[in-house]
């Protein structure tokens, strides 16, 4: 009787369990068809120190271009010749400076950091034409070194580049091939530096779009580290298999299995 009970709870439990495992597996599990979401406003990546950057100037002068591209002087070992080799910005970049300064030919010194990468371009051609160093110039700015981690319970964790102003969450998820099926995708934890030099932490669920989407670390910005933790289930996989090289865990094999014989023999 014992036995038949003991059976009945074990297979209540199993069920239960296969009941509630969807709901924590699969995102959005509240979203039905044509629900739609509102987003925090549009923002793009502000700038900050130590960022690089790509920035091309095309004017209609092709000796200006040369300048304000800063060619590539190099002498051809062997020879006395200087070659000057034309290459963009896109090589070397402007490493913005801790006082938010990056250093720009014909222009100076030039704030960059609080800037998106669209005001910075404005930025550039207006002073250009104050200066009259270029008319109808068309500059060009683009992302060099920023990029997002992502660690934990993902298939590919690693380092991935911005490759635009508003990547979501979940893109950057998808970028590190989702989630494993060990990831809590309740709490998905997303750190952040702020402007004081602080680092903030943002606890993001995948199982509540409405949420997820008003919040501010729902668009990645340069350096966010992402982290998935693991479940529960992950977590007790890994205390038992720390446990099973000391004495306690099988000690505790030997207990369960000296209660069944009790129960099947008595």
């Amino acid at each position: 009787m014992k036995i038949s009970h003991l059976i009945i709870a074990a297979c209540a439990a199993v069920m239960l369990t296969s009941c509630f495992t969807p709901k924590t597996v699969a995102y959005f599990p509240e979203l039905e068809n044509g629900k739609t979401l509102a987003l925090n406003e549009a923002q793009s990546i502000v700038l900050k120190p130590t960022d690089k950057l790509s920035i091309v100037v095309n004017t209609k002068s092709a000796e200006l271009n040369n300048v304000l591209n800063m060619p590539v002087t190099s002498q051809i070992i062997g020879y006395g010749e200087v070659q000057s080799v034309n290459q963009s910005r896109a090589t070397s970049g402007y490493t913005i400076d801790k006082d938010g300064y990056i250093e720009f030919p014909l222009i100076g010194r030039t704030k960059a950091a609080g800037l998106t990468r669209a005001e910075l371009a404005k930025h550039l051609k207006q002073t250009m034409e104050e200066m009259n160093v270029a008319k109808d110039a068309v500059v060009t700015v683009e992302y060099l070194n920023l990029g997002f981690s992502v660690i934990g319970e993902v298939n590919s964790p690693g380092f991935y580049p911005i490759e635009n102003d508003r990547t979501t969450l979940i893109q950057a998820l998808s970028r590190a091939g989702d989630m494993t099926i060990y990831g809590d995708r309740n709490k998905v934890k997303v750190l952040r530096m702020n402007a004081q030099g602080q680092q903030d932490t943002y606890v993001l669920s995948m199982l509540d779009a409405e949420a997820l989407t008003k919040s501010p670390a729902y668009f990645v910005e340069q350096n966010d580290v992402i982290y998935v933790q693991p479940n529960n289930y992950r977590k007790r996989q890994s205390s038992n298999s720390s446990d099973i090289t000391n004495g306690s865990f099988w000690l505790s094999i030997i207990s369960v299995l000296t209660t069944i014989a009790v129960l099947v023999f008595k």
